[in-house]
């Protein structure tokens, strides 16, 4: 029995829609769920236009605006971390404002680039991190050749479009979107402070035989005034008085509405972030305006515009001199004030807070950042449309940079240094679709036919020089700088593409799905006979779950094989990089007389360059079971590079230095997954999961001669079956140890043997000596094995909360600070270094010794070290507030909530336990962790 007549019922079971029915006066009801669409009717955008999930053939993945908008960020592809397997994520530094760094599906090309073409809107050009988050309707990954050839050689890396919110017809919605949170306690290593610094250098002197007892330090220190401030106890952690917590906001207010004929979506928001270092820090305006536009039933125009302002301050690396200073000195002086010279009577070491002085240090960029679409789209005929887009994006830069005599950049030169350098960039793209859709029977048809123009054209200048006459003038008047110091130069770079592409999709009953993509790309940086190739593919999908003979299997709703293969391309190369340079220089004369000199650049040009081509084969399974309660993804690929760009060194006699060749091939194998789950869907309770993983393998297949490519770095080598971006070095097995000693004097490096407390290196040809050439090895690469991540979201009631767990494994990284190790103790270091003494006999660090790194054999091995990581990247906490609440205010939605950022982070290496390996090794600028807290209101 119901009491009441407005009583209600609500009827809903997983995977089908909920039904709420008025009792009354009813005595019996009947009620028929519907299911839902969920993934299968979901809309995917795809390049010139959109499908549905169950007609895709390619390999796309998508996250749509809701996902997007729980992780607070700048930046939308922080935002899609980890949600997408095949694409990799990961932060380039934690400087304020820093930009992710993305791959999809590893890295092909050596010289070009690696990055994914991105497309705002139908256009390309764009920069995503200029994008809003809260203005992004959804973001899709096209990964395979079928999803990217449309896009021929611009596509050859993967493609990432990003859709804008748009007005809907109705009425005006207002939002108002706000954070604030806190950057900090930045995981960094201790410094070594008072006797535990004092004992490195005790142990080197006590190596070399001159040190045995306390009573012979005063001989450790060659400078008076260092070992009078050591003598008095003034002890100072540089790093320490460097980091601070910084801080960041976010503002947006969002209106959107409209009529049928016109909708417009508008938007403004601020973000400001302040870095872990004074000096550091970014502001972010920006507006968007989208209007649709309604002419007649067959004809609507429309204009999809952007505007960014970003006003930046950066501070040069002030973290590697923090680590490297002394830790002794007075840094303020009676007045707060730094002390330029912290150790009294020293005037040679200038206090690493020394930029923190007003105007000491200065680097300030300004960029404007305009984008102005508009398209015009007719349908005259039923199943016929045409559509033409133009887009232009206008950037603008000035970068001005001041430093000081005294300011730490500048504390050799003693001289102060400025410059100004400006940019202005024009990007302009014109596209005409023409499609056509038509249905017969059980078929259907849909022919596209495209054709694309990009013209980009950059002009630059730079001016510098040193003696300042007025401090205050900074970097504005470089009339005020010494004559002979000035430097002055400018350019111009300018591109061209053009581009013909059509597409055919086929559907037989839903069942059976063909794709046939041509586009033919023409590049001006490429020389004549050169400049134009043909990029095919061909796709299939079988929706089996629509077969008759799976009517019985009622646990699944979704079965679909997709398989594709196609070519892409990229002409991998810098504008005029095809061409001989010619130079001019004025360091030329007759007696007393100047006169010009014109040389050829080091490169030289080789006209023969073509496309590096990219062949990709990808089988793909779609499922779905329980009313997609569970769904997943599989996906297997295979991608072949060839004639790949690579700058090839020529012998001197030849008087350049290098030229391009098509001359090397590459490939990518793996297999990414994603699976979502429902594991529970009751009206106060939901908790939906969803795992993606990706294990990519990278390897070059082709070089020069068949040969590895060796460089003087231990990241500069090119090696058959590895990675691009592998470390090639010594392998460091541990350190020698006394038991060892017989053992180690066997073995020799530059004529010397090996003693306990020396690196113990991997003799890999076992002929007793280090060498080079002959034991040199590959110890690993920056690309992961596996990337995966892990999603929770759970609702109960009012409140939702979100965990995602991220984990990028088996990569190798150069943890620049690993080799911050002083042997002779005689700068600052980190409490981390596990240095052996014959009491001591640990495996980490040599002993010490009155020597610099550099002379201990195989030093560069100890920054190389194992980075895999896991970690919490994001915890958030949200709560709803009650429609009684918010009825009483005219607020239709408050949604206020915390999030908590890279909160814990586990190294499979000790050594890197107090740092985010995100960061990739840099040392500069560590990622940081954040607690986040904010406001979503609907109005």
């Amino acid at each position: 029995m119901v009491p009441g007549e407005n009583a209600e019922l609500n009827f809903f079971y997983i995977g089908y829609e909920a039904v709420v029915v008025r009792v009354g006066a009813k005595s019996e009801i009947n009620v028929t769920l519907v299911p839902k669409a969920e993934s299968l009717d979901e809309v995917v955008v795809i390049g010139y236009g959109t499908t549905t999930r169950r007609d895709l053939t390619g390999s796309v993945s998508s996250v749509k605006a809701e996902e997007i908008a729980k992780t607070p960020t700048f930046s939308p592809l922080e935002a899609i971390q980890g949600r997408a397997p095949g694409i990799d994520i990961v932060r380039s530094s934690g400087s304020a404002g820093a930009t992710p760094n993305v791959t999809i599906r590893g890295n092909r090309s050596i010289s070009g680039s690696n990055s994914p073409l991105f497309i705002i809107d139908g256009f390309q050009g764009g920069n995503i991190n200029d994008i809003n988050p809260n203005d992004v309707q959804s973001i899709e990954v096209l990964k395979d050749a079928s999803a990217t050839a449309i896009y021929g050689s611009q596509g050859a890396n993967g493609v990432i479009i990003v859709t804008t919110k748009r007005g809907q017809a109705g009425k005006i919605k207002v939002s108002y979107n706000a954070f604030y949170g806190v950057n900090g306690l930045t995981p960094f290593p201790e410094r070594r402070l008072g006797e535990d610094y004092v004992q490195v250098r005790r142990e080197a002197w006590r190596t070399g035989g001159a040190w045995a007892s306390p009573a012979d330090d005063r001989a450790l220190f060659s400078n008076e005034a260092e070992w009078q401030a050591y003598q008095e106890g003034q002890w100072v952690d540089w790093v320490d008085l460097l980091m601070r917590n910084g801080k960041q906001q976010s503002h947006t207010v969002t209106v959107s509405g409209g009529s049928e004929n016109t909708k417009a979506f508008l938007s403004a928001g601020y973000f400001e972030e302040e870095g872990m270092y004074e000096l550091n820090d970014m502001k972010r305006y920006n507006a968007r305006l989208n209007v649709d536009q309604k002419i007649t039933d067959w004809a609507k125009v429309g204009l999809l515009s952007q505007i960014t302002y970003y006003n930046r301050n950066n501070r040069r690396d002030p973290l590697s001199g923090a680590i490297a200073a002394a830790p002794l000195g007075v840094p303020y002086n009676e007045f707060g004030e730094i002390n330029l010279y912290p150790i009294a009577g020293d005037k040679g070491i200038i206090s690493p807070l020394a930029d923190e002085r007003p105007n000491a240090a200065i680097d300030n960029t300004h960029n404007t950042n305009v984008s102005l679409n508009a398209f015009l789209e007719i349908t005259p005929l039923k199943g016929l449309s045409f559509r033409s887009n133009f887009g232009s994006r206008l950037n603008s830069s000035r970068r001005g940079e001041y430093y000081d005599a005294r300011s730490y950049a500048r504390r050799n030169q003693r001289t102060s240094f400025s410059s100004m350098s400006s940019s202005h960039n024009r990007f302009y793209h014109w596209d005409n679709i023409l499609s056509y859709t038509r249905d017969f029977g059980d078929h259907s048809f849909t022919v596209t036919g495209i054709t694309n123009y990009t013209q980009g054209d950059n002009d630059s200048f730079y001016s510098s020089g040193i003696k300042q006459q007025l401090a205050s003038q900074l970097y504005y008047n470089l009339n005020g700088t010494e004559q002979a110091s000035r430097s002055i130069g400018s350019e111009f770079v300018g591109s061209k593409t053009m581009s013909y592409a059509g597409r055919i999709n086929y559907s037989y009953k839903g069942k059976y799905l063909l794709t046939l993509t041509n586009r033919i790309d023409g590049a001006s940086r490429l020389a004549p006979g050169n400049q134009w190739a043909s990029f095919p593919s061909i796709a299939a999908g079988w929706n089996i779950s629509e077969e008759s003979f799976m009517e019985k299997e009622s646990a699944i709703n979704l079965l679909k094989l997709r398989g594709s293969y196609g070519l892409t391309g990229n002409s991998g190369i810098n504008e005029y990089g095809t061409q001989s340079l010619v130079s001019a220089f004025s360091n030329m004369g007759f007696g007393d007389v100047p006169a010009p000199m014109y040389r050829f650049s080091g490169r030289v040009g080789n006209p023969e360059l073509g496309w590096e081509n990219s062949a990709t084969a990808n089988i793909g399974l779609d499922v779905g079971f329980f009313n997609s309660r569970v769904s997943a993804s599989i996906d297997v690929y295979n991608t072949e590079t060839s004639d790949i760009l690579f700058a090839r060194t020529l012998p001197q006699s030849t008087g350049v230095v290098q030229v391009y060749q098509n001359i090397a091939a590459t490939r990518n194998r793996g297999v990414e997954l994603s699976l979502t789950t429902v594991n529970f869907d009751k009206k106060d309770f939901g908790w939906n999961s969803t795992l993606t993983f990706t294990k990519n393998k990278e390897e070059i297949t082709e070089l020069i001669d068949g040969k590895d490519i060796i460089g003087g770095d231990v990241d500069a080598s090119l090696l058959l079956g590895r990675p691009l971006n592998s470390f090639y070095t010594y392998r460091k097995l541990g350190i020698w140890q006394l038991d060892e000693a017989d053992e180690a004097a066997l073995l020799k490096f530059g004529g010397a043997p090996f003693k306990p407390g020396d690196i113990k290196i991997e003799d890999v040809n076992g002929d007793g000596v280090i060498t080079p050439d002959k034991d040199r090895q590959f110890i690993g690469s920056t690309a992961p094995k596996w990337v995966a991540g892990l999603r929770n979201s759970i609702r109960y009631k009012a409140f939702d909360l979100e965990v995602f767990l991220f984990a990028r494994w088996g990569q190798t990284i150069d943890a620049e600070f690993l080799a911050r190790y002083n042997p002779q103790g005689t700068s600052g270091s980190l409490s981390m270094f596990d240095y052996w003494t014959p009491e001591n006999p640990t495996n980490d660090y040599p002993r010490p010794r009155r020597s610099n790194l550099s002379s201990v054999a195989g030093f560069q091995t100890l920054p190389i070290v194992e980075g895999s990581y896991f970690k919490v990247r994001n915890i958030s906490l949200g709560y709803n507030l009650p429609k009684s609440i918010t009825g009483k205010l005219s607020i239709e939605r408050v949604r206020i909530y915390a999030t908590g950022s890279n909160l814990l982070v586990y190294s499979k290496n000790d050594l890197l336990k107090d740092y985010d390996p995100e960061g990739g090794g840099a040392e500069s600028y560590p990622i940081n962790k954040q607690l986040v807290f904010g406001v979503n209101i609907d109005f």
